[in-house]
């Protein structure tokens, strides 16, 4: 175990090594350059009222039902919706959007790590409030409701705001759970990319407004708190089919109060419009300064290699199990389909064309918030049995042409000569088709790898979702990006180098014949 621990971290070294050299290799690509940020100059935007966005292209964060509001007062507006804001952000730069929408504070945010490329347009939208919810009937929206009286009342909410949209990041740190807990645990769940309410912070852990205020009430009412992240869109599924106590904080709808319960308000606040600035994209400090900088961000502060490191490694565990189970799985169709009985048969060809027909990610989510939506099962387990499903299919159907191309006189001919059917099968037939079947389930397995980046709906921090806090802590949407398509790249070619060495090592073509009775 420790020699693999140790392959394992040199292994997670060596490609973080290769990120920076490969990084360094772009010196060709364009990329944005960010203004000197002072504390004189403040950006301007290029429009100064919300009439001028009218039939413009708003970017909106997946999940969020700022759209609504925007409706009420804008005709004719384009929705665009990304996986958080610095992908909002991103397109609003790259002039893909006009706009893009969130909480003044989050805006405010990005405005001051993006300097220079985007403002805040001087009209907020509306004003809105936002609330922890839970599933609908739930017994803990009355003793949060009274909690948070209490805070608001003793001054506690105001300490709290002040503390997290505060520009310094001393003092930032969330109380440790040392309190007795008689009552249990209470599992919460936020998007972390939506800062200063939820956001991933050093070492991977979730932080934020939210995330002090959820522990505060569970230490009055005698809870642990587990913190999971989601992106947005998954949070509504995952409390209404009991994989989390309570969500948020997000904004009440009537639809959305409609299927679940909300908590009196925690932080009244308004919606802002992010806008490009009349600076445009500033005279930046130089590319290679800006690739340093982006690394620094992306990695080094707050220890994000960690992050990115745990992220690759819950992707080679997904990957790893998943597709060993799953070429068991498709072996295992192979022989149910030669054993000749039809509702076997049958029973096969179902189950391909249903993995065939559905997409991953649906399958994915099925599993976790329907099968499984009232089983406490880890995510990363439910992750390798979608992945195992859907990739012993396509295995099974992969080997199964190889087998059945081969010639049936062979198979005949070894029944004659007296070997069973299973000999025939294991002897002549299966070694055939494995010359046939590997390479293509070679590359098929690589995807897998690929395949796995979807894993975060379900509550699953692999690399992608790594690179997706990353990036909405950063607003640096060029960089993680980057830095997690390499890693990506890089270990799938290591992966196909040493699924290349293991199929020369199995390939009979390969090995030195040998005549009994005769010296080589």
């Amino acid at each position: 175990m420790e020699g693999n621990a140790e392959r394992h971290g040199s292994l997670g070294k060596v490609l973080m090594l290769c990120v920076l050299l490969a990084s360094m290799a772009f010196a060709l690509v364009p990329t944005i350059a960010r203004a000197n940020e002072t504390e004189e100059s403040v950006p301007q935007p290029i429009y100064q009222t919300l009439e001028e966005l009218e039939g413009k292209r708003f970017a909106y964060v997946n999940g969020s039902v700022y759209n609504i509001r925007v409706q009420e007062r804008l005709q004719n507006t384009t929705e665009h919706f990304y996986p958080s804001l610095a992908e909002c952000v991103a397109a609003v730069e790259a002039d893909k959007a006009d706009a893009a929408v969130q909480l003044s504070y989050c805006c405010q945010l990005a405005v001051n790590r993006r300097p220079g490329t985007v403002a805040l347009l001087p009209e907020p939208i509306a004003d809105v409030s936002e609330g922890f919810f839970f599933p609908r009937g739930s017994s803990l929206t009355a003793q949060f409701n009274e909690l948070i009286k209490k805070f608001s009342d003793d001054g506690t909410l105001a300490k709290l705001e002040k503390k997290w949209v505060a520009a310094d990041e001393e003092g930032k740190d969330l109380p440790d759970q040392d309190w007795d807990a008689p009552n249990g645990t209470l599992r919460f769940v936020t998007s972390g990319v939506i800062e200063p309410f939820s956001y991933v912070g050093e070492g991977g852990t979730p932080e934020g407004y939210d995330v002090e205020l959820a522990l505060l009430i569970a230490r009055e009412l005698g809870y642990h708190l587990k913190v999971s992240t989601l992106p947005m869109d998954s949070i509504f599924a995952a409390v209404d089919s009991g994989k989390a106590d309570f969500g948020g904080t997000l904004t009440q709808t009537p639809e959305r109060a409609s299927v679940c319960d909300f908590s009196d308000t925690v932080m009244p606040t308004t919606i802002s419009v992010i806008v490009k600035s009349k600076e445009g994209t500033g005279q930046g400090a130089g590319f290679l300064s800006d690739i340093a900088s982006s690394f620094r961000k992306t990695f080094i502060e707050e220890d994000r290699w960690q992050l990115i490191l745990s992220g690759l490694g819950v992707t080679i565990l997904i990957s790893v199990c998943a597709g060993t189970l799953g070429i068991l799985l498709g072996y295992g169709t192979v022989i149910a389909r030669r054993s000749g009985v039809r509702w076997i048969g049958k029973l096969v060809n179902g189950y391909q064309a249903l993995m065939g027909g559905i997409p991953l990610v649906v399958v994915l989510m099925v599993l976790y918030y329907v099968v499984f939506g009232s089983i406490s099962v880890p995510g990363t387990l439910v992750a390798i049995i979608a992945f195992t499903l859907a990739f012993g299919s396509t295995a099974g159907s992969t080997m199964w042409t190889a087998v059945d191309s081969i010639d049936i006189i062979q198979e005949e001919t070894g029944l004659a000569l007296g070997y069973t059917r299973k000999d025939v099968f294991k002897k002549i037939v299966f070694p055939q088709a494995r010359q046939q079947f590997v390479p293509q389930l070679m590359g098929q397995f690589v995807s897998l790898v690929k395949d796995t980046s979807i894993v975060g709906y379900i509550a699953v921090q692999d690399l992608t979702r790594a690179s997706d806090l990353i990036r909405a802590r950063t607003m640096d949407a060029f960089f993680p990006l980057i830095s997690t398509a390499i890693i990506y790249f890089l270990f799938c070619r290591l992966l196909a180098w040493v699924l290349g060495r293991i199929a020369a090592r199995i390939d009979v073509t390969n090995r030195p014949r040998q005549i009994e009775g005769v010296e080589s």
